[in-house]
């Protein structure tokens, strides 16, 4: 479990095809050649891997632009995974540096073995990763589940890959490192995709971009930045949004100052801290995160992350939203999306890689009132940054997450419970909501969405909190369980059924209904109407209508907006309007 959750799958499941040296197909700069997966009932997948969209993001272009790849001669075998790119730190049983490369710019492509379409072509579903923008990679997820999900509907499935931690992500907060590489990677990604996606049998007019956790904030972003937004037609935003305390402001500044100054780069020119860092290891730079610590406390528990910076993203993101052209989106998340951070649910050598706010399970009888007011008022709402309205805003906190209904005898499990939900609401819940009501103001259709299926069968029984968490989408479409061993039971494959129906259906015509169950967009008269994800899922409204008034009086009367951590005076009329 441990390695597997960063280094590429070791063995490539090769299946009979009619051709033994695999399919070709001819793109702009060569040709390729793949393999073919058997799908069952007569349908098969061309599988096509490795496939490179920049140059090398090495020597002089480390810290730059991806540039366009150079063509090549001859037939490019396109039967094995490429390397993963480096993770923010590289220690044992979290990535092994011999899967890993800077070259790992590389993308996928899945299509049905078909030789008749659509004259139009397939319509294509781009899946990024997610990983805190600082681990992961796309052989992770694979091509078997996406393959027999998508493929046997006659889509096109391409996932990508892109920098991560410091090297995707570094910043000095000026037009020297502004940060983003990471969103620029992608960005070449789909503009490769755009151009070649024809030759596949793929239609570059319908282009639905998905993304869970960091590759949610990063589709939402994508959608948005007039850069990448013509790229893209629709999208499927799984637990992540632009507005996350992970994506909206300087964080990355600070921590990029902190191994700028540990590998001694510290220079007046930025140019030259550029240049210092291009001469640096990549053990070096790992070394350097470790030293300062690989994850932070708080809301933002990331340190290498997007920022808004004046080129990727040349206003705020309100603006954009406003002024991009409307594009169909499928926006939510799970019902206790931080449970799995704050739980410790991933292993428990893992943890603090990636994150410092995880209550270990020998600690949870102990945690009380006390943790969690100690969490509002040094980590959610500081003094710091607060300053005079800090005290006001903590007691407003305080009241709604451990004094609303607190029952007489409350013991750990109502405290870990309500951190839970504090965890959850500003990470997850109150910047999806608020993407989606900004979109449905500018006449996007959005389609709103709550997972709440939950298998007790799968989950450890000693857990103070249950339900689905973050990333429970993953076993149904790609068959891999983040928190250990999974047991399919007929509750499963209803849930997987409902949740790959959808999404087909969305992806094909823009509107994700069951022909069983309409799924209404949102509108001004119901701007929180919501699919409930469930073995019989319903239809219902208003979606955490309590948590989403509480948290939008926060950010319509401070100054401070505390989720995205960063002054509130830019777009506090957005929020006013809602």
């Amino acid at each position: 479990m441990l390695k597997s959750i960063l280094i590429a799958f070791s063995c490539i499941l090769l299946c009979k095809s009619d051709n033994p040296d695999g399919p070709i197909v001819e793109i702009s700069l060569g040709k390729l050649r793949g393999f073919t997966f058997e799908l069952g009932d007569n349908k098969r997948a061309d599988i096509f891997l490795n496939i490179p969209f920049a140059k090398p993001p090495i020597g002089e272009l480390r810290f730059e632009k991806p540039q366009p790849p150079k063509p090549w001669t001859g037939i490019r075998e396109a039967k094995t995974w490429g390397p993963i790119c480096y993770p923010h730190v590289i220690v044992e049983n979290f990535a092994d540096p011999t899967q890993a490369s800077e070259d790992c710019l590389q993308l996928n492509v899945f299509k049905p073995n078909l030789t008749t379409h659509d004259s139009k072509g397939y319509p294509v579903l781009v899946w990024i990763h997610g990983g805190g923008f600082e681990f992961a990679h796309a052989s992770l997820f694979g091509y078997e589940y996406l393959s027999k999900n998508f493929i046997s509907r006659e889509i096109i499935v391409v996932s990508i890959q892109y920098r991560l931690g410091p090297l995707g992500w570094i910043s000095t907060g000026d037009s020297v490192m502004p940060g983003n590489l990471g969103y620029w990677d992608m960005t070449q990604a789909l503009k490769f995709i755009h151009e070649n996606i024809g030759y596949f049998g793929g239609d570059p007019k319908r282009i639905t971009v998905w993304g869970e956790s960091a590759g949610a904030i990063a589709v939402s972003a994508l959608t948005m930045s007039p850069h990448s937004r013509d790229y893209v037609a629709q999208s499927v935003e799984m637990s992540g949004s632009v507005f996350m305390p992970v994506s909206s402001n300087d964080d990355v500044v600070e921590a990029s100052q902190e191994i700028i100054k540990t590998l001694s780069c510290e220079a007046q020119d930025p140019s030259q801290i550029k240049e210092c860092l291009r001469a640096k290891t990549i053990d070096e730079i790992s070394n350097a995160v470790l030293i300062n610590g690989p994850a932070r406390k708080g809301l933002n528990m990331i340190k290498f992350h997007p920022r808004n910076d004046g080129d990727f993203f040349p206003v705020d993101y309100p603006e954009l939203i406003k002024t991009s052209p409307p594009k169909p989106a499928m926006i939510g998340f799970t019902d206790v999306e931080s449970a799995l951070h704050a739980l410790v649910m991933v292993p428990p050598l893992v943890e603090p890689l990636i994150t410092d706010v995880g209550i270990q399970k020998s600690q949870y009888p102990t945690y009380g009132q006390q943790n969690l007011t100690r969490f509002i008022k040094e980590e959610v709402a500081p003094e710091k940054v607060l300053g005079h309205f800090a005290k006001e805003v903590q007691e407003k906190l305080i009241e709604f997450y451990l004094k609303r209904g607190k029952p007489e005898n409350a013991d750990y499990k109502f405290y870990i419970e309500r951190y839970v939900q504090l965890l959850s609401d500003a990470q997850f819940k109150v910047p999806a909501i608020l993407t989606a009501q900004l979109k449905m103001k500018s006449n996007w259709p959005v389609y709103l969405y709550l997972n709440e299926h939950y298998n007790d069968k799968n989950y450890d029984q000693e857990l103070p909190v249950k339900g689905c968490i973050h990333t429970c989408e993953s076993i149904h479409f790609f068959g891999y369980n983040f928190t250990g061993p999974f047991i399919w039971d007929e509750s499963e494959f209803i849930v997987q059924k409902i949740q790959v129906e959808t999404m087909a259906n969305f992806i094909k015509t823009g509107d994700p209904s069951m022909p069983s169950l309409k799924w209404p967009q949102l509108t001004q008269d119901h701007p929180l109407i919501y699919f409930s994800i469930k073995t019989e899922p319903k239809v219902k409204e208003p979606l955490e209508i309590k948590v989403w008034n509480f948290w939008k009086e926060l950010m319509n009367k401070y100054p401070y907006d505390i989720i995205r951590r960063k002054p509130n005076e830019g777009y506090k009329n957005d929020h006013e309007e809602l």
